[in-house]
């Protein structure tokens, strides 16, 4: 293979490459291959560094394990073998590159896959160019050479013959340091190294060559007693630790500077301070290129123009005059939201900024091994015309070298996937003029930065644009539906859909249609969206494999309810710690760019990252594991609910029927206010949760998840402020009443019927409602005191609900006030007048809706039962108005209104808004009867209560076409009743 080619594969344009040269690492092309534990690396390590020669099982062992290998070394060896084939073949056909060979294995790598291979080629070269003179191209070789180490070799890789090769890939770059100082020497560049050969000979007190070195340096700087001083310190080192004098060589040396030998001075020509030979032969000055790292921008760059512009302003405020600190940006977001994308994008819109050039590096930090910042600075000032033996070994020199060298230059440094603070803070300029372009998935928040984007995904619109620019306009506009289908699947995330364009490109024939019916299996999509290098899942897993054990089981378990958001209670109850322990957690999974933070005290998974959580917590977690998170979950929201009733509603009985054990951590509310709020927030999350549960495609309900949800969603129904979903209601009854029989849990049938009766009633099926009303009576027993007023209530709204059925509703109606009453719930009781009272005025009879509002108002003292109260004291305005008794009907509708602020009674404030519109058009006041009307509708647009809305357009249209003296016209506006 020749030069050129070894190069490239150095750069990782193109097949198979290991570094050993620091932490073991392997890429194919420019993705970074994951080499597994710590165990598995130390196979790769035994099979790269054979060569291409076989090792047996046996030898495997041994070198992995020495003589503690466990009685299932053999087996461990060929499942790392096997993980380490998937992870490095390029195809799944038959292996190429790990074979097993004659009970064996080998690694066949390509010529120059190996940095170790490619050093060694290294100092061949440099050997024969010092062998004919050619000194300076020598030290330039040496210095390539040596900068292919990248940390200790083998880093972390353990086992006895990793340690042999770590110790003899050390004692090698030794040799290649001691080769190019002395080629140095003979250059007369001993003022350049002198610095680094008093370190390096501190090191390694033992190592003659070093010292000798070390004492022609400083001899030939003017130090003739400082090399004399280097003697005696070798010589006391060697006496103590071995035993020994100074070998010849040192001796004599000695002994000819005592002297004053001439053939020690310099080489004719040089000064004692010369600079380091330059990159062309024969110069003597390093010549300085401005250095271009800023890898390509890609030529479909698509949208982020808001975010683009702002970096960009950011980043030339750097050449302003009167700057006194550099720009630092910083580019934060999960993984595969675009980051590098932007950064490079922006880098290059700016590059005429900054004419000393652009430096980049990946600093890793999202993968086991991140870069060190000190081995980066190396590799900046060396960028920066810095030969190799100039650079100091101590950090605090570096660092002072490094911002020295980038003073009074306009450097952009672009820092790829940094970690933290504490990698990036040693790398960004010290003075103004300069700007560092930062990535990371954190925002990196004690970074004194200038600017911070945090990016999110693509709206619809850039993820369409994006993909019609890789797989063509009117192929993406032929299937337009199709595509919106696509991006979406992508969950609008730039890498997934940059995926799905490079799939439709590879594939010419294939529709739309074809790759979105693969996507559409959640369970196999994150497979799907693999073109190439580019994989979404080992961009996720990169992220993942920084995390704790811990942080990695919060990760699997909290995605396991399909929930839009959590909260750090929620989070607590899923994962069985306490709150502030989940609040950690979440925070930490954040911080790593694996939940999105929402609103304050929520956080979120996207879409594509939780499909690989599950993928993680099937592959980890024990099914009885992820089931009990679910059923924890359920069980934290019943306990809220039941909870939040107690708030809203103190005299009420069925939280302790429903939830008489409650949960440690549960929601707690200082008032009804706060319980409503939390009740309509979890509202979708409730409901999700119960659907997991009972719509599972295998797994049966336990007799806990058939208690926890009957009860629960018998909990929701009484929350008469919400616009509950009857069709999600609907849709769960059928699988919990199935499950309740299966269980033979009376109680749970009970919670059960009525809950569906009630949906049933509301969305129009009546006959199916009046039998679940009629079974539901049926379940209760002699010591249902509680629940029986609440059966034959039920009965009541199911008959109510029928055209025909309003004079069988006030029966039962009226029985269920009458158990309440006997049962001691005043609040019961004020509930079933306030239905009575409606049922009367649906049949035109005002006289005796006013005596049931008056009671339902009589049930319910004052501060006792705000809902209560607001309820009845609008129902007792309806009746009024139907005996045409306006202005007393306005005073009572202006009363529930204060009650419904006072306790943020949201859509009963709403409609009670839309009555008091109809009675303030009856007394002539039409101005203020628009205005009600127009709030009400609003405020029920908002609540998302469609049956709500269209009362409110009935109220303005009527408010529209009836003048004030038609106060009988104003009155029909309140029927339709929430």
């Amino acid at each position: 293979m020749t030069d050129a080619v070894g190069r490239k594969l150095e750069l990782g344009m193109e097949g198979l490459r290991i570094a050993a040269l620091g932490p073991l690492r392997a890429w194919r092309g420019e993705r970074q291959l994951d080499t597994g534990p710590a165990q598995q690396r130390a196979v790769l390590t035994s099979l790269t560094l054979r060569r291409g020669q076989v090792a047996s099982a046996d030898e495997l062992v041994q070198d992995v394990w020495g003589s503690d290998a466990p009685a299932s070394a053999h087996v461990a060896v060929r499942n790392h073998v096997s993980r380490l084939r998937t992870a490095l073949e390029s195809e799944s056909a038959a292996p190429r590159t790990l074979v097993s060979v004659a009970g064996g294995y080998a690694l066949h790598l390509p010529d120059g896959a190996l940095d170790v291979s490619r050093a060694e080629r290294l100092y061949s070269r440099a050997q024969a160019a010092r062998s004919q003179g050619e000194l300076e191209p020598a030290v330039r070789i040496l210095a390539e050479a040596e900068a292919l180490w990248a940390g200790t070799p083998l880093t972390g890789v353990p086992g006895p013959y990793a340690q042999r090769q770590r110790d003899r890939l050390m004692e090698y770059r030794l040799l290649l340091v001691e080769a190019r100082l002395t080629v140095e020497l003979q250059l007369g560049g001993h003022a350049r190294v002198v610095g680094e050969l008093l370190a390096l000979a501190d090191e390694h007190p033992l190592r003659e060559g070093l010292r000798a070195l070390e004492m022609l340096a400083l001899y030939r700087c003017g130090r003739q007693a400082d090399a004399l001083a280097v003697y005696t310190t070798a010589r006391r080192h060697l006496a103590a630790e071995l035993g020994v004098d100074p070998g010849p060589e040192l001796v004599g040396l000695h002994q000819r500077i005592l002297e004053a030998d001439p053939t020690l001075a310099p080489p004719p020509g040089a000064a004692a301070g010369s600079p380091a030979p330059g990159p062309a032969a024969g110069s003597d000055r390093p010549t300085w290129v401005p250095p271009a790292q800023a890898p390509p921008d890609v030529p479909d760059f698509t949208g982020r123009q808001e975010e683009s512009r702002r970096l960009r302003d950011a980043l030339s405020g750097a050449a302003r005059t009167d700057a006194t600190a550099p720009v630092i940006s910083v580019i934060h977001g999960m993984g595969g939201v675009g980051k590098t994308a932007l950064a490079v994008h922006a880098a290059h819109a700016v590059r005429e900024q900054f004419p000393d050039g652009q430096l980049y590096a990946d600093l890793r930090g999202t993968g086991r091994e991140r870069a060190n910042p000190y081995e980066v600075q190396e590799l900046f000032l060396r960028s920066m015309g810095v030969l190799a033996g100039n650079v100091p070994s101590g950090r605090e020199a570096r660092t002072a070298l490094y911002r020295s060298r980038m003073a009074g230059r306009r450097l952009l440094l672009l820092l790829d996937n940094a970690a933290d603070t504490e990698q990036v803070s040693p790398l960004l300029p010290g003075t103004a003029g300069s700007a560092a372009l930062i990535t990371s998935r954190t925002a990196l928040m004690c970074l004194p930065a200038t600017t911070r984007t945090a990016l999110e995904p693509f709206s619809e619109p850039e993820a369409l644009a994006l993909l019609e620019r890789m797989a063509g306009g009117e192929r993406c506009r032929q299937e337009q539906e199709t595509a919106r289908d696509l991006v979406r699947a992508c969950g609008l995330l730039p890498l997934a859909v940059r995926v799905v364009g490079a799939r439709l490109v590879a594939r010419p024939r294939w529709t739309l249609t074809t790759l979105a019916e693969r996507l559409s299996d959640r369970s196999q999509r994150l497979g799907e969206l693999e073109a190439g290098s580019l994989a979404v899942e080992s961009v996720f897993h990169l992220g993942y494999s920084t995390l704790d054990d811990t942080e990695a089981r919060a990760f699997r378990l909290l995605a396991i309810p399909e929930v839009p958001d959590l909260s750090p209670a929620a989070a607590a109850a899923v994962l069985q710690c306490g709150r502030r322990e989940a609040e950690a957690l979440l925070d930490a999974l954040a911080h790593h760019g694996l939940l999105e933070p929402g609103e304050p005290g929520r956080y979120r998974y996207h879409d594509l990252l939780r499909l690989f959580a599950r993928h993680r917590t099937l592959d980890t977690d024990p099914d009885a594991a992820r089931q009990a998170a679910l059923s924890r979950v359920a069980r934290y929201y019943l306990t809220g609910t039941s909870s939040a009733m107690r708030a809203e509603r103190p005299y009420s009985q069925l939280p302790d029927a429903a939830d008489p054990d409650g949960m440690p951590g549960a929601a707690a509310f200082a008032d009804a206010r706060h319980a409503q709020e939390w009740v309509l927030h979890e509202l979708p999350a409730m409901l999700a949760v119960a659907g997991q549960i009972l719509h599972h495609p295998y797994r049966p309900v336990s007799a806990e998840d058939t208690h926890t949800l009957s009860s629960l969603l018998a909990l929701l129904m009484p929350f008469t402020d919400f616009c509950l979903p009857w069709d999600a209601i609907h849709q769960l009854s059928p699988a919990l009443l199935r499950a309740a029989d299966h269980h033979g849990a009376r109680l749970a049938t009970l919670f059960s019927c009525i809950t569906a009766a009630v949906a049933c009633a509301r969305l129009g099926h009546h006959k199916e409602a009046a039998v679940l009303a009629a079974r539901a009576h049926e379940q209760l027993d002699a010591a249902d005191r509680v629940l029986a007023p609440r059966a034959v209530y039920t009965m009541g709204v199911v008959a109510d609900a029928r055209p025909d059925g309003l004079d069988e509703a006030i029966g039962h109606y009226r029985s269920a006030h009458a158990l309440a009453c006997e049962n001691g719930e005043p609040g019961m009781a004020a509930q079933c007048s306030v239905s009575l009272a409606r049922a009367q005025l649906a049949l035109d009879r005002p006289h005796q809706a006013l005596e049931a509002a008056r009671d339902a108002l009589a049930h319910c003292p004052p501060g006792t039962n705000p809902v209560g109260t607001a309820l009845a004291r609008r129902v007792l305005g309806d009746a009024l108005m139907g005996l045409d008794r306006y202005d007393e009907a306005v005073t009572e509708y202006r009363t529930a209104l204060g009650v419904c602020r006072a306790h943020g009674l949201h859509a009963q404030r709403a409609h009670t808004l839309l009555s008091l519109a109809s009675a303030l058009a009856a007394v002539g006041r039409p101005e203020q009867a628009g205005t009600c009307a127009a709030e009400g509708g609003a405020a029920l647009v908002q609540l998302g209560d469609p049956t709500g809305e269209e009362r409110a357009r009935a109220v303005m249209d009527r408010l529209a076409v009836a003048g004030p003296s038609d106060p009988q016209e104003q009155h029909t506006a309140v029927g339709g009743e929430h």
